[in-house]
């Protein structure tokens, strides 16, 4: 009997560890897991230079082997045919006609103006305007023709002609409009090589006309604009051109200008024109402008605050000054507010033969690349980011199984630099770095590599870089506690090679985070 009480209880016993195991099970079939991914950016920005250079106490200029460079922006002003106006080409003609012999007159003029010769020329818009003046009683007619003016309509080329009535004792006025016209001087024009211009002929009949009677005839060419010139001209003054650029240097820096002695500083006049002239270039100057009503500060050369040049035909000039014959480092130092470049144009100064097309230009502009060798002890500098989770992806990091921090840089500047990067909560205790090296066993900062540069030192290339950083469960936990990134930065120059350095280099970062987590049947529940 006791036998059989000890077998029974150990079969009830049995049954429990069953119907406990079982239980077991079907809670895991009825609350399965699953694993899945948060993602989220945690900071993106971008610094320059400038962010470095505006920390005094950190730089030292004129020491260190590193060369800070600022460039002013291109200042540039370009000048088209316009400049080479209408007015230039306006001619005109004033001739009285006679009857000598019979009632027809022989009418021929050249409608010029001095020192302008035009060879050919396609005409994109004018006018001739003609007067006619008739001081008899009787009834006349003209009828003229500009030989050197064709257009073709259609298959054929038509001439330019002109013709009409002119009543007694009356004047009658009349217009032809030039556009699409296309001109040549031709070979048998008279005086075509001593006194060019445009040859108006035909004749004037006088009906009945008696010797000495006459018609009055003057002609006005204007508004003459060209789609192409050919011919030689007197030097022509395209006036004074000038531009202004505001925000000259590369932004916000004029605290750390004001204090450097730039050791090396090329200025650069730089000119060109595509035209078949040569251009004179007079007084070209450079001046600084103050918004606070101070008097401009201009730039010298030499001992003049003006530089001459001529830029022949289809041609450019390139002067480079420096620091040693300029007074550069008195006109940065002053930080303007902007620069004013300015300079008088003057075409075909030596009265040559050429051509000129619509679309010829002549430009001409002003750059400053200053450098300065400096040296930088651990400049810093801290940026604050909101971590911006939902309160639900909080709770899901919770059950954050493996994580991972991922950092894209793209360095310009060629220098090693620290980041830290601390999370804390919204009363900013710190929590974790999540900024840590496992190669190097550093558990508070990564390191981001510098730009690449050749052996002169001029950046050639960024540095890209990306950085796994993989989290412990323990840093998913804090990190769902977190509610504010601390980045930190570190800056510091050395003495192992020359580097050039730009106030405009800038360096990329962007750092997000991807966390796998285990998701619970409580998780789909609504």
């Amino acid at each position: 009997m006791e036998i059989l009480k000890i077998k029974n209880l150990f079969i009830l016993i049995i049954f429990s560890i069953l119907f406990l195991s079982c239980s077991e099970k079907a809670k895991d079939i009825f609350n399965p897991t699953s694993d899945n991914l948060i993602e989220f950016s945690l900071s993106q920005r971008t610094y320059k230079m400038e962010d470095v250079v505006k920390r005094q106490s950190q730089i030292k200029v004129d020491s260190g082997k590193y060369l800070l460079k600022f460039s002013t922006d291109e200042i540039r002003k370009d000048t088209t045919i316009d400049a080479f106006n209408a007015d230039f080409f306006e001619m005109d003609v004033d001739t009285t006609f006679y009857v000598l012999i019979s009632d027809t007159i022989d009418a021929q003029m050249i409608i010029r103006r001095d020192s302008v010769g035009i060879q050919e020329a396609e005409l994109e818009s004018g006018f001739m305007q003609m007067r006619f003046t008739n001081y008899t009683s009787k009834q006349s007619f003209f009828e003229l023709s500009l030989p050197g003016f064709t257009r073709q309509v259609g298959s054929t080329i038509d001439t330019l002609k002109i013709g009409g009535n002119i009543p007694p004792n009356q004047t009658v006025n009349f217009q032809e409009d030039l556009s699409g016209f296309v001109y040549k001087q031709p070979p048998n024009q008279p005086f075509g090589t001593s006194r060019p211009g445009f040859w108006l002929k035909g004749k004037i009949i006088l009906q009945g006309g008696n010797f000495s009677d006459s018609v009055r005839v003057y002609t006005h060419v204007q508004d003459i604009k060209f789609k192409k010139i050919k011919g030689r001209f007197k030097p022509f003054e395209l006036g004074v051109k000038e531009q202004t650029f505001k925000n000259y240097l590369s932004s916000d820096i004029s605290e750390f200008i004001s204090k450097v002695v730039f050791d090396s500083i090329s200025v650069r006049m730089y000119a060109f024109t595509t035209i078949d002239f040569p251009i004179r270039l007079k007084n070209f100057r450079v001046k600084g402008l103050f918004n606070s009503g101070k008097p401009p500060i201009g730039l010298m050369f030499g001992n003049r605050d003006y530089l001459d040049t001529t830029i022949q035909k289809n041609s450019q000039v390139d002067f480079r000054f420096t620091n040693l014959n300029t007074n550069i480092n008195q006109f940065l130092s002053q930080i303007p507010d902007s620069i004013q470049i300015s300079a008088s144009l003057l075409l075909n100064p030596d009265y040559q033969t050429g051509e000129i097309y619509s679309n010829d230009s002549i430009s001409f502009s002003f750059q400053v690349d200053a450098w300065s060798r400096f040296a930088v002890n651990q400049a810093e500098w801290t940026d604050t980011f909101d971590i911006n989770l939902s309160q639900d992806a909080r709770e899901k990091l919770k059950n954050g199984k493996e994580g991972r921090i991922i950092i894209y840089s793209e360095n310009e500047v060629p220098f090693e630099i620290s980041l830290v990067g601390l999370v804390t909560d919204s009363n900013f205790q710190p929590l974790f770095y999540l900024t840590k090296d496992e190669n190097t066993s550093n558990d508070t900062l990564v390191f981001l590599n510098g730009a690449i540069t050749n052996a002169t030192g001029e950046v050639i290339s960024p540095a890209f870089q990306t950085i796994i950083i993989n989290l412990t469960q323990s840093d998913i936990e804090k990190l769902s506690r977190g509610y504010k990134l601390i980045q930190r930065f570190a800056l510091s120059t050395t003495e192992r090679r020359v580097a050039e350095v730009s106030a405009k280099s800038k360096i990329n970062l962007r750092i997000t985070g991807r966390i796998k987590i285990q998701l619970t049947g409580d998780d789909f529940k609504n």
